[in-house]
């Protein structure tokens, strides 16, 4: 059996690090100024998204400590608590090892229910991290609509990732 060759094996290579490469973009997503209008803006947790699709679909190609870096980087662009991300995209990542196989093979509604009580305990987690960090209860209204717009986008990111995971990574 002959040796793939030099482009196959950078070919597969790059399809199989496809997926924390989304995420690193869904994290870069997740700071740029789009034109919100609110003065405080509840952007989508673009990055968790992509932390629930991979680790359900192909939790093989994206791995923990991917999915540590990411969370630091995007604690880095935002200016957050550094880790505080990487800490719920990993307990995230981790439950859904556990979980994956209930929504293998299921209906996507049963994907975004289970995407809803993810995306709702990590938002109630985030909340509960920064209220105790800064020692004061935040205005929970911004954690609400950030847990509803990320909520509300998940169909439309779901459908990218099902994409790119039919295109580019099922060939690995």
């Amino acid at each position: 059996m002959a040796q793939p060759s030099l482009w196959e094996r950078l070919d597969t290579r790059l399809r199989s690090i496809t997926p924390a490469l989304v995420t690193v973009v869904m994290a870069l997503v997740s700071v740029l100024p789009i034109g919100w209008q609110a003065p405080h803006p509840a952007v989508p947790a673009f990055t968790l998204m992509s932390v629930y699709y991979w680790t359900v679909y192909r939790p093989d190609l994206l791995p923990p400590v991917a999915v540590f870096v990411i969370g630091v980087f995007q604690d880095l662009l935002t200016g957050g608590l550094v880790g505080v991300t990487a800490l719920l995209l990993l307990a995230t990542h981790g439950v859904l090892l556990g979980q994956r196989k209930l929504f293998l093979g299921k209906p996507f509604w049963l994907a975004w229910i289970g995407f809803a009580l993810v995306a709702a305990a990590a938002g109630a987690a985030q909340y509960l991290i920064v209220a105790t960090l800064y020692w004061t209860l935040v205005p929970i209204g911004q954690a609400v609509m950030q847990a509803l717009t990320t909520v509300l986008a998940f169909p439309l990111l779901a459908w990218f990732f099902i994409r790119t995971h039919r295109r580019v990574v099922a060939r690995v």
